[in-house]
C-alpha cells in the first residue's frame, strides 16, 4: 500500500470514528425528556371532579326546594326559604373554587347556574297560591354538569389518551 492510500484510509477511519463518537456523545448528552406523571394528573382530575360535584350539590338542594315550593303549606315556607338562601350562600362560596379549577365553558356554566339559582331563590313568594309540584326546575344543575363532564373528558383524552366509556360518568351520583 502506498503512502497516499494509507493516509486516505487512516483519514477515513478517523473521520468515521469521529462522526460516530459525536453521535454517541450527542445521544448520551441529550436532555432527558420528563416522563409525564400519570398519578399527579389523576389526582388533579379527581380533585376537579370533586370540586364540580361539591358546587352542584347546593344547586341541587335549591332545585329540590323550588320543586316542592308550590306544594308546601304557607306555614312551612319560611324555613324552606331560609334554607334556600343558605344553599345559595354555599353556592357562592364554592363558585370561586370552580372558577380556579375549570375551563372557560365550565366557568361560564357555573356563573349561569349561580345566576339562575339566585334569580329563582329571590323570586320565592311566601304568599304564592298552593299548587302541584313544579318539575320545571328539576335538573337545574345539569347544563353545568354536562360542561364539567366535557371538560374532564377532553382533559383525560389530552393527558391520558383515554376516552370515557359510553354510559359512565363521574357525576353518576348526582344524575340520579
Amino acid at each position: 500500500m502506498d503512502a497516499t492510500t494509507a493516509f486516505v484510509a487512516a483519514f477515513a477511519v478517523t473521520a468515521a470514528g469521529g462522526v460516530a463518537a459525536r453521535f454517541l456523545v450527542r445521544a448520551g448528552a441529550a436532555p432527558a425528556q420528563p416522563v409525564p406523571d400519570g398519578s399527579a394528573w389523576r389526582q388533579t382530575h379527581q380533585r376537579r371532579a370533586a370540586t364540580y360535584a361539591e358546587f352542584a350539590e347546593p344547586a341541587d338542594q335549591i332545585s329540590h326546594i323550588l320543586e316542592t315550593w308550590p306544594a308546601l303549606p304557607p306555614a312551612a315556607r319560611q324555613p324552606q326559604r331560609v334554607a334556600a338562601y343558605e344553599h345559595l350562600q354555599t353556592l357562592g362560596h364554592r363558585h370561586g373554587a370552580v372558577l380556579l379549577d375549570g375551563g372557560p365553558h365550565v366557568q361560564a356554566a357555573a356563573q349561569q347556574l349561580r345566576d339562575e339559582c339566585e334569580r329563582l331563590v329571590r323570586g320565592l313568594d311566601l304568599h304564592a297560591p298552593p299548587g302541584p309540584v313544579d318539575e320545571s326546575v328539576r335538573g337545574l344543575s345539569m347544563p353545568f354538569l354536562r360542561a364539567c363532564r366535557e371538560y374532564l373528558d377532553a382533559e383525560s383524552e389530552r393527558h391520558f389518551g383515554l376516552r370515557r366509556p359510553a354510559g359512565r360518568s363521574l357525576f353518576a351520583r348526582l344524575a340520579r
